[in-house]
């Protein structure tokens, strides 16, 4: 019988094909992690977890080069044509930090580089994001890295939601393991290769200059003030 379609699988082809990218089929444990995403926060300890991220980067490459997923590149053009992006309040000085052992953006749409403005002033560059909705798996969420702290923190294992709207993301960077077991790191000094319409990434940080849309439903909420923790 024919394989099912697999919707992250050719959304990512399809990005690539307008790209001009050459991207091999993807592996089946990426076709598998995208149907049910991973699990990330079982019981295993550091040293496992570590060695199966050395494992997943060592797959990134085919026999003959081809990669499941594009590595972002520097683009000096598109960082150099970035605007400044019109309609927006000031933004705070600080970013906000986020990690998650799984994030899930449903409906995502990269925008490309732009610059920001923050309350101080202060212009700096970030990637825009939008998405639908998303999901975050045991949200962990802090603004300053020194001092007192703020800290968001949802009950362990539970995933968090936004929804209601379209959600408006400027990022300045993001890290983590997309579709589970690509390492990738995006910045603007190494933008998104593909623009794709679903992307959820493992054990990911997250630093957002700003996030703007959706109501966002945290199970558990913890927020308190103190000293950075970790």
């Amino acid at each position: 019988s024919a394989p099912a379609p697999n919707p992250s699988a050719d959304a990512i082809r399809e990005a690539a094909k307008k790209a001009g990218v050459d991207v091999r089929e993807l592996p089946q444990d990426v076709k598998d992690t995208a149907a049910k995403p991973k699990d990330e926060t079982g019981n295993s300890d550091k040293d496992d977890a570590e060695k199966d991220d050395e494992d997943k980067a060592g797959e990134t490459n085919d026999a003959d080069g081809k990669q499941p997923f594009p590595c972002p590149t520097y683009d000096a053009k598109a960082l150099a044509d970035a605007e400044l992006e019109p309609g927006i309040p000031l933004l705070p000085d600080e970013p906000w930090y986020l990690d998650s052992s799984l994030l899930t953006l449903y409906g995502l749409d990269y925008k490309g580089i732009v610059e920001v403005k923050t309350a101080s002033g202060k212009t700096k560059k970030v990637l825009k994001f939008t998405a639908d909705s998303l999901d975050i798996k045991d949200l962990y969420q802090t603004v300053g890295k020194s001092g007192n702290v703020a800290h968001l923190k949802s009950r362990p294992g539970s995933t968090s939601k936004i929804r209601g709207g379209e959600v408006t993301m400027y990022t300045e960077n993001l890290k983590g393991n997309l579709f589970g077991i690509i390492p990738i790191e995006f910045s603007p000094n190494s933008p998104p290769p593909l623009n794709v319409p679903f992307a959820f990434f493992t054990n990911v940080k997250v630093v957002q200059a700003g996030q703007f849309g959706g109501t966002l439903t945290v199970p558990g909420l913890k927020n308190y003030v103190g000293p950075p923790e970790g």
